[in-house]
């Protein structure tokens, strides 16, 4: 079980949220109303885990590896929630429990290869997007933490590619559904970003009172049209490692899906 190995690897790069957070050197006369508006709803997102978590359980009911490595997940990403919150609280901002419920929703039982792929990619974008609120956070406390939690992201991006490459290997011929999600998912836009939290109908974001709150933080902190290229270079590694290909752009990836579709026959397709 990859779970064995990746509860240690995981605890051992994991911080302390009593430790390595200074809360009391935060500085609020240095977080404008907008920022503080928009920590509100990243943190309001976080608090998704929980529903994802739900997902997980039930779609991946007979893998007791995977669903074992979902716990450490949700402990970690809840923390996420956790420690956002209580930077919003040393603003003087507070959050209603009772509002909460408001924001529950059930996905929609999915393909789990599928389920897996985008959160793969999510995961990846998300670290991508946090060490950009990082490099421009106007309070240094808020920038140590978005980096902490990229760090995080970024680790748990690893693990999901570790049951990619595990559930290539047990059936090989899920690789290809493992790339057109990655090509899919790879096709996105600041005014229409990909991640697990913005696609689902409703989506968690949709819930929120800002739903646009992404797109306006992504045109000012990640603007322009390439500035994706590190997470399109991380997931094109993993899509190369499985096929065997060199893969260094979409126009590679859609050539290994045509690829692999011609070699299939057609009692597989």
């Amino acid at each position: 079980m990859l779970y064995d190995d990746l509860f240690i690897r995981l605890e051992r790069a994991r911080w302390q949220l009593s430790e390595d957070i200074p809360f009391d050197a935060i500085d609020p006369s240095l977080v404008s109303e907008q920022w503080r508006s928009d920590l509100r709803h990243v943190c309001l997102t976080e608090l998704s885990a929980l529903y994802a978590t739900e997902m997980f359980i039930r779609d991946f009911y007979a893998d007791i590896d995977f669903c074992s490595f979902i716990s450490v997940w949700f402990y970690e990403e809840m923390k996420h929630h956790l420690t956002l919150r209580m930077y919003l609280e040393r603003l003087g901002e507070t959050f209603e429990e009772q509002e909460l419920p408001k924001l529950r929703l059930t996905f929609a039982p999915g393909p789990a290869i599928e389920t897996l792929t985008m959160h793969f990619c999510g995961e990846q974008r998300l670290a991508h997007w946090y060490t950009a609120f990082s490099d421009n956070a106007p309070e240094p406390v808020i920038g140590k933490i978005f980096k902490i939690l990229a760090a995080d992201e970024l680790r748990h991006a690893a693990c999901y590619a570790k049951y990619m490459r595990k559930a290539a290997q047990n059936k090989p011929e899920t690789v290809i559904d493992m790339l057109k999600m990655s090509l899919w998912m790879l096709r996105s836009t600041n005014e229409a970003p990909k991640h697990p939290t913005t696609l689902t109908t409703p989506s968690v974001v949709g819930q929120l009172e800002d739903a646009e709150y992404i797109s306006r933080m992504l045109s000012w902190y990640l603007p322009g049209r390439d500035h994706e290229k590190p997470v399109q270079r991380r997931v094109l590694a993993l899509m190369g490692e499985l096929t065997g290909e060199k893969l260094e752009s979409m126009r590679d990836l859609l050539r290994a899906i045509r690829r692999l579709e011609g070699t299939q026959t057609p009692a597989a397709a």
